[in-house]
């Protein structure tokens, strides 16, 4: 190996090392604040990566004659393989589990608000831009809990915010924001920041817009007073209460899925699953818009 060769080798491995040090980092911290940006950006260095690691230890080892550019690029079409078969694997195991696509949540008796900074600054701004807690909801699957949403309503009581709990496995909880208006003219108006994947459809009377980019509840919260600017209707105020609301929503949006064949039958849900292979590509293609540019899918 000539002196070149040989920094060559060292320039490789250090790389990979640094690599190794950022990627566990980004890991540890998504982990740890629940940030879908912190996540997006950490998955991104954990494929540049295990690129390098497995094109560099190809080239360093000289198993082939191909350059480093090549042998990298080939891992990372490879690593995408991988991935890929490994998200279809998981959407194919959720459509014949017993996870609910369409959660039905009940009333949540005691408010259970997380003690971390982020969202006691949260309930805080929620006070003085005259936001009042109306109902503290959660969604079970037997024992264990999937998913608290506490609602808020303005003043005016024509803008909801649901703020989603989401427990990750090491503990922490994210928050997902989404505002939510209804016009006169029956139409939705709906503005979040969920980084979860959907895949499936809306109805064509709500005006959907995820962002899951913004993480800020006040530049969301401009954002839904835009939208409601330019649809120039009358807001209606709040009928319905935050559960009867959100469990109608359910209803409505599974039942259009059903019709618009995301969803199987029931008569075909125990042999092929819920989920149509429609419904299957749908998810698949937003788990990587979402995983790795942080854009859902037009709805």
């Amino acid at each position: 190996m000539t002196t070149t060769e040989s920094w060559e080798s060292i320039l490789i491995q250090a790389s990979i090392l640094a690599l190794a040090v950022v990627s566990l980092l980004f890991s540890w911290w998504a982990g740890r604040t629940g940030s879908p940006v912190v996540a997006i950006i950490g998955r991104w260095i954990r494929w540049i990566f295990l690129s390098l690691l497995i094109g560099g230890s190809v080239y360093v080892f000289g198993w082939t004659g191909y350059g480093l550019p090549v042998l990298v690029l080939a891992a990372a079409l490879g690593w995408m393989l991988v991935e890929t078969a490994y998200n279809w694997i998981a959407i194919s195991a959720l459509s014949r589990s017993d996870l609910p696509l369409f959660p039905k949540f009940e009333e949540n008796e005691r408010e259970e608000w997380p003690s971390t900074r982020s969202f006691i600054r949260l309930k805080e701004w929620l006070r003085k831009q005259g936001f009042q807690r109306k109902q503290a909801l959660v969604s079970h699957l037997e024992e264990q809990v999937l998913m608290r949403v506490s609602v808020f309503e303005d003043e005016s009581q024509t803008v909801r915010l649901h703020v989603m709990m989401l427990p990750n496995l090491r503990g922490n909880t994210a928050a997902c924001l989404t505002y939510y208006s209804t016009t006169r003219n029956g139409n939705v108006i709906s503005t979040d920041n969920l980084f979860l994947p959907f895949g499936g459809f809306y109805p064509e009377n709500w005006d959907i817009e995820r962002s899951p980019w913004c993480r800020s509840a006040r530049r969301l919260l401009k954002r839904h007073h835009e939208r409601i600017d330019a649809k120039a209707e009358e807001l209606m105020p709040f009928v319905l209460t935050p559960l009867e609301q959100i469990n109608e929503d359910q209803r409505e949006v599974e039942q259009l899925n059903r019709d618009l064949k995301f969803l199987n039958t029931r008569a075909v849900e125990a042999e092929k699953g819920r989920l149509t292979q429609a419904g299957k590509a749908r998810i698949w293609q937003e788990i990587w818009t979402l995983s790795y540019l942080g854009l859902p899918l037009r709805y």
